[in-house]
């Protein structure tokens, strides 16, 4: 195999502009503008690969003399022939020609690849990094096609999968966010927030099977394993009123009136504090208690001296209120039910007492929601618990009257809303929410799509990373990690410098 010719390059480069004109030239009366672009973009494409291998014929071969001597004194030495690798890049493929060194007992050095720190497979970190933002969002298959049709590149779904597994580990994602910058104090709201939730992620039946062997009587084999998601982020304080809280929570539409009636005004419209910096994780194999952790340790890394009150905003799992618990022991911290659940306990004991859809429900619904968010939680209870005593109730109505004093009654600990209101706190979990739904949901539920587990995790885990605003420093970090894993004996033979560690700790981690 010959090596790459600089000069060559260069003139078919040349070549290839000056064609691409020529035929601009040539078609432009014939042509309509969709087809012309469609044209240039094609040779555009030809003109970056010529210009790549333009680079690695700069580059050279990686020929470093005749031979290697490694840190342990064993020498390799130099093949006398070339040893050809592919090179699948955004612009196509093409053959790398490399020096190759070795010698008997030894595993052999290709020099070329630490020194232009060469990915694992023949696909480029690029066209790696463009084959997981497709995925990240539509099937592979999906993403086969979008890739085809914006590049003309023929990548397989199935190799999609693969770099898709390999782009992140448990190891790898873990290593960036231990290392990665926490945001500036400036940055940063008044309160830390920490919400966990969970969300079901369908799996192939071979995984199924291991959830739950053997179904009970009635019971449906699963057919969905739980990811647990967590969020850390900070927000400003934002007092209301609990009439506020509740005509917007239970009439929107006059929260909404009176906000366009003060716009058209000219007068001031007030809005709740965004969350601020906020990570997301997302997963199918780490533990309630795994995730719990790392949110938790991401929140201590943020408010090292624990100045900011903490906010721990989840739903009625009392399982995962255990958790918390013991995590967080020792911990000054105010857990608060999420008002939304609370609503929903709200609404369907008023559909049952009187009917769905009615002026008389959305009243109830409003007069115990109001009571509860003033601090009386007892007088609620107390109420229902009369309701359900003195009057003739059928059997739906009784159970959507014991369902809310069982529910108020178990969580009346996180239900101090008037102290929560008063304090600015935040009392919903919606960031949890939402992210239950555009990192787990949007992309893993679909019409026909069931999950391996370590298919699933790469997929939760590069999607945390996205959501979180992630992904360059991330992307970043994955070379630098793979580059440590694949060159450090090469890197230490030719003097290197391997400053991954320093690289971390001295630049600034930019977001997406």
């Amino acid at each position: 195999m010959k090596a790459l010719s600089v000069e060559q390059s260069i003139l078919e480069g040349k070549q290839e502009v000056k064609k691409l004109f020529q035929f601009v030239k040539d078609h432009a009366a014939e042509s309509t503008a969709y087809e012309m672009e469609q044209a240039i973009f094609v040779r555009l494409m030809q003109i970056g690969l010529t210009a790549m291998t333009c680079y690695f014929a700069q580059t050279g071969t990686g020929d470093v003399g005749e031979t290697i001597s490694l840190p342990d004194g064993v020498v390799l030495q130099r093949a006398n022939d070339l040893r050809g690798r592919g090179y699948f890049s955004v612009f196509g493929k093409f053959n790398v020609p490399r020096s190759y060194y070795h010698c008997e007992g030894e595993s052999g050095l290709f020099p070329l690849d630490a020194q232009a720190d060469l990915p694992k497979r023949c696909y480029s970190y690029l066209l790696q990094e463009w084959m997981d933002l497709l995925s990240l969002r539509d099937t592979f298959k999906e993403s086969e096609i979008s890739l085809a049709k914006l590049l003309g590149l023929g990548v397989k779904s199935s190799r999609f999968k693969v770099v898709n597994q390999e782009s992140v580990t448990a190891a790898s994602y873990d290593t960036f966010y231990e290392h990665k910058e926490i945001p500036s104090s400036e940055s940063e709201g008044e309160i830390e927030v920490l919400e966990f939730d969970g969300k079901g992620v369908p799996v192939i039946k071979k995984e199924a099977a291991k959830l739950k062997a053997r179904a009970g009587k009635g019971e449906k084999r699963q057919k969905k394993k739980e990811a647990m998601v967590g969020v850390s982020y900070t927000v400003g304080t934002h007092e209301r009123s609990a009439e506020e809280v509740a005509q917007n929570l239970i009439y929107p539409e006059r929260t909404q009136a009176k906000r366009d009636a003060a716009k058209q005004a000219g007068q001031p419209v007030s809005s709740s504090p965004k969350a601020q910096n906020i990570r997301r994780l997302a997963s199918l194999e780490r533990s309630k208690t795994e995730v719990v952790k790392v949110i938790v340790h991401d929140a201590k890394a943020r408010d090292r001296e624990h100045k900011r009150p903490w906010i721990i905003v989840m739903d009625g799992a009392l399982g995962l209120w255990a958790v918390i618990a013991t995590v967080l022991k020792g911990f000054e911290y105010v857990g608060i039910l999420d008002i939304i659940h609370v609503v929903e306990y709200l609404w369907k004991a008023g559909n049952a007492l009187h009917g769905e859809g009615t002026a008389e429900t959305q009243r109830w619904v409003y007069n115990h929601l109001l009571s509860l968010l003033r601090g009386h939680v007892g007088r609620v209870i107390g109420g229902l618990k009369q309701t359900l005593n003195k009057r003739t109730l059928k059997a739906g109505q009784r159970k959507a009257l014991q369902d809310a004093i069982r529910y108020f009654t178990n969580h009346r600990k996180w239900m101090h809303y008037d102290e929560y209101l008063q304090a600015g706190y935040p009392i919903g979990s919606g960031v949890v929410e939402s992210t239950c739904g555009h990192t787990v949901k949007d992309r893993m539920e679909g019409t026909g799509r069931r999950w391996s587990i370590d298919g699933a995790e790469s997929t939760l885990l590069l999607r945390s990373v996205y959501t979180s605003g992630d992904w360059d420093a991330y992307w970043d970090s994955h070379m630098k990690q793979e580059r440590t894993r694949l060159y450090s004996r090469t890197s230490e033979a030719l003097t290197i410098a391997d400053e991954y560690d320093g690289d971390l700790q001295t630049e600034k981690v930019v977001g997406m």
